[in-house]
């Protein structure tokens, strides 16, 4: 089974408190909700400025090639709550890098962190990839603690241009080995 057969196998992934699920039109509201405040996307895309802008978004990027793109859904109250997506997914290399979006409501709850482990642990084993890698703004602390508290460890730190600003910025390149494949 290649690598897009078992992410469609894994298409819902549920942790103790989210679900991890495919995102559609009715998220837009709930995307929005986050999307659209500048102070919860500073280190991610620029905010969104209509309710049009966040469907387009949805359709172009979550909906047009769903596989390895999740929305992050509160099981306590069904809100889609932010995403977690495979930034970059290479198939040959078996690697990926894991980029993910939170609304700042729910920022500091320990729910990112959760995702991340469980979307790790299966890369990592049902997926069968050697590597991944998480890429944070250097003064993005809650994204660095995510990273970390989710086993990850600093593997760089690197200057680049921000994709949506061109700005340069300090980046840190975070990395989860998978063991079995190192033993």
């Amino acid at each position: 089974m290649n690598i897009y057969e078992k992410l469609a196998t894994f298409n819902v992934i549920e942790t103790p408190r989210v679900i991890l699920r495919p995102l559609s039109m009715t998220d837009a509201e709930d995307m929005f909700d986050y999307a659209s405040k500048p102070e919860n996307l500073v280190y991610v895309f620029p905010a969104h400025h209509n309710l049009a802008e966040t469907r387009a978004t949805i359709a172009a990027l979550f909906m047009k090639e769903p596989l390895g793109k999740w929305a992050m859904e509160l099981k306590a109250t069904s809100a889609m709550i932010g995403t977690i997506t495979f930034v970059k997914l290479d198939e040959r290399a078996r690697t990926a890098e894991i980029g993910y979006t939170l609304n700042q409501t729910y920022w500091g709850q320990g729910l990112m962190t959760e995702a991340v482990r469980t979307l790790a642990e299966i890369s990592l084993t049902e997926f069968g990839l050697c590597h991944l890698d998480i890429v944070v703004d250097s003064e993005n602390i809650g994204s660095c603690k995510v990273a970390e508290k989710s086993g990850f460890s600093l593997q760089e730190n690197y200057k680049a241009l921000n994709p949506y600003t061109k700005i340069l910025r300090n980046f840190k390149r975070f990395r989860k080995v998978n063991q079995v494949e190192h033993e």
